[in-house]
């Protein structure tokens, strides 16, 4: 039971913090959901007002790496459930929880991800996300 805890806490950790580059942007490096929340945008302008001019492939593009990023999220949160599944369970979730708040932490207080996609070029968690 363990094991699929840890694996569910580390992906929403990696999929709501952790910065992926974009591969067209170089100085882009935003969440997974960051990107699935572009590609929702662009679909919604493409339902609504029509999908003209560069509206398509930028929809594609968004949810292809959306996907791209949740999968790559995922697949890094069960190789670490895999690693920590050998400790005791207090352990794991100790170190686990520790190691989540310090990146909440650090997502919150400080301005790690760069994105032109928003208001600054830089900001924390709450600038990338809203």
């Amino acid at each position: 039971m363990h094991a699929r805890r840890l694996r569910r806490l580390w992906f929403i950790g990696l999929f709501m913090m952790f910065p992926w580059p974009f591969p067209f942007l170089h100085d882009a490096w935003v969440p997974a959901v960051r990107y699935l929340v572009l590609g929702s945008a662009a679909a919604s302008v493409a339902i609504f007002e029509g999908a003209a001019g560069p509206v398509r492939p930028l929809v594609a593009l968004f949810l292809a790496w959306s996907l791209l990023t949740t999968a790559l999220s995922w697949a890094i949160a069960w190789g670490i459930a895999r690693f920590a599944r050998r400790w005791p369970d207090r352990a794991a979730l100790l170190w686990t929880y520790s190691l989540l708040t310090l990146g909440l932490v650090w997502a919150l207080l400080f301005e790690p991800y760069r994105t032109p996609f928003g208001r600054a070029l830089r900001g924390g968690l709450l600038q990338v996300l809203s």
